[in-house]
């Protein structure tokens, strides 16, 4: 909640910041809880008190009840942005939403029951904390309550993945049809996230962190950030960084605008072929390859002159291209009357090379003094 202009009157939230602080408030939440269970199990097996694991569940249940509280003021914001009604001011420093300061009931019907959490992996686990809005596909039959709470998180989350999609010059579509496959399809109890910043991507194959389940120390995460999609970072700092929402959209989104840089500089076929919003293929690359795996595949058919369309085979892919419906309902495939112009990725240096050192000019001599005539 923020005071804009001075204005102590005034009692609202600022979106894209609003969103960042509810999303970190469920994470904080839902790792509470699964530190307490976590500490009771340890300290129950010992045989020892089990209190300090009681003390933190009540931390956790007060977090979560606070994180319900932002939830549901979260979804009135983003139904005053969808809908432009409801008071906003503008200022130097941003929109912020009115809202009013007492405690908000949570929408019923459409809350999860807590006995009834969505079957979805962990990464995506905080979407149980969202209200289900009971969302009806076109012919009136209703999505599943793991769609439900996906696309109440996606909803959350709208805001940032546009900006990215935006930022590369790629679908949105693309980048929640990677987090939610992920989430219902590919479901994980393992919560890593916990280890995010200890290196633990370099011991553990295959290591993920975050929605959309990037893996923090493959070559594809490592050639994005050598092309200067992203900053170079340690696989520490990469862990801390995809643990959070909005640093697994930043790189999904790179991820995905780097392959269709790749597939426009290296399709030299007789028509043009974009995948920039092409759902399924773009979630076709990000499953299953690499960039310059890509790059061999595109200079073969040069070779072969093979230029027919490329076509999916994983099931994430096959999965994008069943449910339009779904990926309809979540986000619009191409939002914008003037596709965007992607912005240019900022090679950093080679580390490899070491940098020019600075040539020290000689000194220059002063000029002989002019021979006297009298001399």
């Amino acid at each position: 909640m923020s005071f804009p202009a001075g204005d102590p009157n005034f009692s609202g939230a600022k979106t894209p910041a609003f969103d960042t602080l509810v999303s970190g408030h469920a994470r904080a939440a839902f790792l509470l809880e699964q530190l307490a269970g976590d500490l009771w199990e340890e300290l129950t097996r010992m045989r020892v008190d089990p209190s300090p694991a009681l003390r933190i569940r009540t931390l956790a249940e007060r977090a979560r009840s606070q994180a319900s509280e932002l939830q549901t003021r979260q979804s009135r914001v983003h139904h005053m942005q969808r809908t432009k009604t409801g008071a906003k001011l503008c200022t130097v420093e941003g929109t912020f939403w009115e809202l009013s300061e007492s405690p908000t009931p949570t929408p019923q019907p459409g809350e999860p029951a807590p006995t009834d959490p969505a079957k979805l992996s962990i990464e995506l686990s905080e979407a149980n904390l969202l209200p289900r809005a009971g969302r009806l596909r076109p012919d009136g039959t209703p999505f599943s309550p793991e769609e439900d709470a996906v696309l109440s998180w996606i909803d959350v989350h709208r805001a940032s993945i546009i900006a990215e999609a935006r930022k590369w010059n790629v679908s949105p579509q693309a980048i929640a049809a990677a987090i939610a496959w992920e989430a219902m399809k590919n479901v994980k109890h393992i919560p890593a996230d916990m280890l995010a910043g200890t290196g633990v991507g370099t011991a553990v194959p295959n290591a993920s962190f975050g929605p959309g389940k990037v893996h923090v120390d493959f070559p594809l995460v490592q050639q994005i950030e050598d092309r200067g999609y992203l900053p170079r970072r340690s696989v520490p700092e990469r862990e801390k960084l995809l643990s959070t929402d909005e640093g697994s959209i930043q790189y999904i989104a790179a991820i995905m605008g780097a392959y269709s840089k790749v597939t426009e500089d290296g399709w030299k076929g007789p028509e043009r072929y974009s995948i920039r919003y092409n759902v399924p293929m773009l979630t076709q690359l990000y499953q299953g390859s690499d960039l310059k795996q890509w790059e061999q595949n595109l200079g073969t058919r040069q070779k072969e002159g093979n230029w027919r369309t490329p076509q999916i085979g994983n099931p994430m892919a096959e999965w994008a291209s069943r449910n339009e419906e779904f990926l309809n309902a979540a986000l619009p495939k191409d939002p914008w009357k003037v596709n965007p112009t992607p912005a240019k990725p900022v090679r950093p240096p080679d580390p490899s090379v070491p940098p020019l050192r600075p040539v020290t000019p000689a000194p220059r001599n002063p000029p002989s003094p002019t021979p006297s005539g009298n001399g």
